[in-house]
């Protein structure tokens, strides 16, 4: 009987084959029977030259800053030395120890479950296999600095096989450091690929799964994204770029590699204008993660330490900033004009505000907490915290505005990452701090950033939108509204309205109602998950009482309604002859590209 498990051999091969003294590594795999989503793992060491090794699974993946203890999927790891068995003791969670292996010849196994799908862990199953390494490959501690390859066996039905690691002339893929092998994710499978150059480098795009996509123009307008982001910087760092594009039922997502991405659509979605141009934006978010994190990054995000979180304060810069850019691009690409982008802008600023977080949680706080309460979201999350995505966002916004006004339009947020990439990444090849990046808007503006980003990084303060964006050409103008609301956010769950969320702003926050609660009725009146419409038809009502259900015990709880105040920030783009600002709009958001098309229809 055939072995039911994906196989992957993973030996020590001699170093004549790579450069450099330490040995490299060469790994097998195996898919025979994916069905089982099962994968075996081997590794091979030949004539070892330390005396005990440490085979180690990550458990989290850069990129994605949750700890997803990928160890959990491990089973029935073994070995043997020079062809005996041999004790392995597993220290940790995530660590297996083998001792007195030095001169000998070592062999290390282990199966491993491969069955949850994301951009973020490995899924093998018939039709294809996606293998997010940093969730499928041990490392072996001692040896992460070699060089070496990957031989692949798997179903002769399967023709295509995606990834940006090159091949070397046995046709395995090969990597230079452990580092690259977990950021090189591999697709196999049946899957559609199409290629296109940026800049002279060569793209290919793997689509997944069955879909409605008109591929001619989506590979056009994913070359636009692509050149629009890459103009950024204005250098491409790769020798080629992969898309891994996954198409399935419901979702999204991507994540960010070295030299590619994978990214999650709806299948079906493709003819939807709203969704198409929302995925363009994931594209292009993921893809200025070539420039933004992987290379241009904070001190703490690289080299990575795969055994536990890796905490930094600047994820507003490397995913906010990042955010920023990716709307930036559609208006730039020419897929939306200055008008959308102002309204998704408002949006943003008023999403924000409107959240009882944003008066709690500072952006820096937001990203060193982002191991335990960005990806570990619950009840209660909105009143206390922030996404250093979204207030990122609109803070990258707010400095690119104050740097066009401080330079009188000499100069744009772009200048800034420009000088970033070329001091820190290819000068110093290394990360950078705070103080390094007010150092670089002092050196590219001639301005003093530091009160700037203490207000909008250190501090809860609401930033000056009035003065910044409308000095930039967008007219804003902050209204508070007061109007009778609860506060709750409920769902209908098995025909009953179920209390989701209360906002620490509203007036149930303080009688009393919870999460979990069912509400039955407000004086008297049905609840049908529509509170604030029940509300809205008792009018004026100044007491309530709501009659739920807690714990499976009915009680009834009586507050006083009052007003709750929402923040409400108009934005718009600046009407009349004032040709300092259209100058400064320019500098800032690009010329109209889209409004020329429109008009001269």
């Amino acid at each position: 009987m055939r072995n039911l498990f994906v196989r992957i051999l993973i030996s020590f091969v001699p170093c004549t084959l790579f450069s450099g003294s330490m040995p490299s590594i060469e790994y097998k795999i195996e898919i025979p029977n994916p069905q089982t989503h099962y994968a075996h793992v081997q590794i091979h060491i030949q004539q070892c030259d330390v005396k005990s090794l440490h085979f180690q699974m990550p458990v989290w993946t850069p990129g994605s800053y949750l700890v997803r203890e990928f160890a959990r999927n491990v089973q029935t790891a073994k070995a043997s030395i020079n062809g005996l068995e041999a004790p392995v003791l597993k220290t940790d969670k995530n660590t297996w120890k083998l001792d007195n292996t030095k001169g000998k010849d070592i062999l290390f196994e282990y199966d491993i479950y491969a069955f949850e799908f994301s951009v973020r862990t490995s899924f093998i199953d018939a039709d294809h296999a996606f293998l997010h390494n940093s969730s499928i490959f041990m490392m072996v501690s001692e040896y992460a600095s070699s060089s070496g390859s990957i031989e692949l066996h798997y179903s002769a039905e399967w023709k295509n096989l995606s990834t940006s690691l090159e091949k070397n002339k046995q046709g395995n893929l090969v990597f230079d450091n452990y580092d690259m092998l977990v950021d090189s994710p591999i697709e196999i499978g049946n899957h559609e690929v199409f290629s296109f150059d940026v800049m002279g480098v060569p793209h290919t795009a793997a689509m997944v799964g069955l879909n409605n996509c008109d591929m001619e123009k989506f590979k056009n307008d994913l070359r636009n994204m692509c050149n629009t982001m890459a103009q950024i910087i204005g250098e491409h760092p790769c020798k080629r770029y992969v898309f891994i594009i996954q198409n399935v039922e419901s979702g999204g997502g991507g994540l960010e590699h070295l030299n590619s991405c994978c990214v999650v659509n709806q299948r079906w979605s493709w003819n939807n204008a709203e969704q198409y141009r929302n995925f363009l934006g994931l594209c292009a978010h993921e893809y200025f993660h070539l420039w933004n994190v992987k290379r241009l990054r904070p001190m703490e995000l690289g080299p990575f330490d795969y055994n536990r979180e890796n905490y930094t304060d600047m994820l507003w810069f490397s995913e906010g900033f990042t955010n920023y850019y990716d709307e930036l691009a559609l208006l730039r690409a020419g897929f939306v004009d200055r008008n959308a982008f102002v309204e998704t802008l408002k949006t943003y600023i008023n999403t924000l505000e409107n959240r009882p977080g944003s008066s709690v949680q500072k952006l820096a706080e937001s990203s060193r907490d982002a191991w335990i309460k960005e990806y570990r979201p619950n009840e209660n999350s909105k009143n206390t915290t922030i996404s250093y995505y979204s207030k990122g966002m609109v803070t990258a916004a707010l400095l690119d505005a104050e740097i066009c006004n401080k330079t009188n339009c000499k100069k744009n947020l772009d200048d800034v990452m420009r000088y970033l990439y070329q001091e820190y990444f290819k000068n110093k090849n290394r990360g950078f701090t705070t103080e390094e990046f007010v150092e670089a808007l002092q050196t590219i503006t001639g301005a003093d950033f530091n009160e700037f980003i203490r207000k909008h990084v250190y501090s809860v303060e609401e930033p000056e939108y009035e003065r910044i964006f409308s000095a930039a050409g967008i007219e804003t103008k902050k209204t508070i509204i007061k109007e009778y609301s609860s506060g709750i956010q409920t769902a209908l769950e098995n025909g009953k309205t179920v209390v989701k969320y209360v906002n620490s702003r509203g007036p149930a926050w303080h009688g009393g109602i919870n999460v979990n609660d069912i509400l039955i009725s407000a004086n008297g009146a049905a609840i049908n998950n529509d509170v604030d419409v029940v509300l809205k038809n008792i009018g004026n009502p100044g007491l309530v009482t709501f009659v739920l259900i807690r714990g499976g015990i009915s009680r009834e709880i009586t507050m006083t309604m009052v007003p709750m105040e929402k923040i409400d920030f108009t934005l718009k783009l600046s009407s009349g002859g004032d040709n300092s600002r259209e100058h400064i709009l320019e500098k800032w958001l690009g010329k109209p590209k889209l409004e020329k098309e429109n008009h001269g229809k």
